[in-house]
């Protein structure tokens, strides 16, 4: 039997706009924690990856926090390690297991090359090699988009790794 040329056309456009369609976000919380070390462009510069990471094309849909506000000031008058205990211990204290979205914890060292170490609730890492990160703020005005991007892609699979130690 054949099908005429109009009905399979059609046919194929739909098909071919269902393949095209994004894969779902992952939804996720997320908190940025900079240390009182941190400097302000440092801070920014880590902030606009995360907001990068979540944009409508990206990898995230961000929603509310469930994160107790002010909880986590303390414990950013510390250094990065303090301050990954730190966290660790107010998250667990807060028994987020069983909330959606996840929550992940995203807390900026200070540096020329400022650490990211990216926490979830889990504990303990998921993947502790791709969950603290080294990213370059001056990328967006001395180097290229390209640097931009790899810092991007860092920060993408450090909460994403911090999202899987939280439960995905």
């Amino acid at each position: 039997m054949r099908v005429p040329f109009g009905l399979s056309a059609a046919a194929l456009l739909v098909l071919g706009t269902a393949a095209a369609a994004p894969p779902p976000r992952l939804p996720v919380a997320i908190e940025v924690l900079p240390l009182d070390a941190t400097t302000h462009g440092d801070s920014r510069y880590v902030q606009g990856l995360v907001d990068s990471a979540g944009e409508p094309s990206a990898w995230f849909e961000y929603q509310p926090s469930q994160i107790e506000p002010g909880s986590l000031e303390r414990c950013a008058d510390s250094t990065l390690s303090g301050a990954v205990h730190c966290v660790r211990y107010h998250l667990a204290d807060q028994n987020l297991r069983e909330v959606m979205p996840v929550h992940v914890v995203v807390v900026i060292g200070e540096g020329p090359m400022p650490s990211v170490r990216c926490i979830g609730i889990g504990g303990e890492d998921h993947r502790a090699e791709v969950q603290t990160i080294s990213v370059n703020p001056g990328s967006l005005a001395y180097a290229s988009a390209t640097e931009f991007n790899r810092d991007l892609g860092a920060m993408a699979g450090c909460i994403t790794a911090a999202g899987a130690e939280s439960g995905w």
